[in-house]
């Protein structure tokens, strides 16, 4: 064999266990998604669990607290609202809330009664808070919280 292809032979041969190191996959975190509060909500917890339905009157605030933990650092986690009917019986009084780079966060949604939910179908406002931690390398966990809002 000449120098030449004894040196293309180990070329590959790096360039084979290099590619193996470099694609094997990574552990994946343990992310737990937890949510705290409001009491009437931490049915929620369970995913077997039907969507609860809150009364709330014009005006009237609720908070929703989820508490986020993981075994690894994550670059971000945030809890976001998301509406069927936006602006409609039942609104974020802010966007959301985000905490950077921990392995730990409460996170809070508040959201208020705006209007009467009677003309909606079932006479509720269907509300969901979307809970996304980051981690590098582009994996998401992601949870989701659904839950019925009826504003007499």
């Amino acid at each position: 064999m000449s120098k030449r292809n004894i040196s293309m032979i180990g070329l590959l041969t790096l360039t084979a266990l290099m590619t193996g190191l470099l694609t094997a996959a990574a552990p994946l975190p343990n992310t737990s998604i937890e949510l705290l509060g409001p009491e009437e909500l931490r049915v929620l917890n369970d995913p077997q669990a039907s969507t609860p339905t809150i009364t709330m009157n014009v005006g009237e605030t609720l908070t929703v607290i989820v508490q986020v933990d993981s075994d690894q650092p994550f670059i971000s986690a945030m809890a976001l609202p998301s509406f069927q009917f936006p602006g409609k019986g039942v609104v974020a009084v802010q966007g959301g809330d985000r905490a950077g780079s921990d392995t730990s966060a409460t996170l809070e949604v508040t959201f208020k009664a705006k209007g009467a939910t009677t003309k909606m179908p079932n006479g509720v406002a269907p509300v969901h808070v979307v809970v996304g931690v980051r981690y590098g390398g582009g994996y998401v966990a992601v949870r989701d919280y659904l839950f019925n809002v009826t504003v007499p």
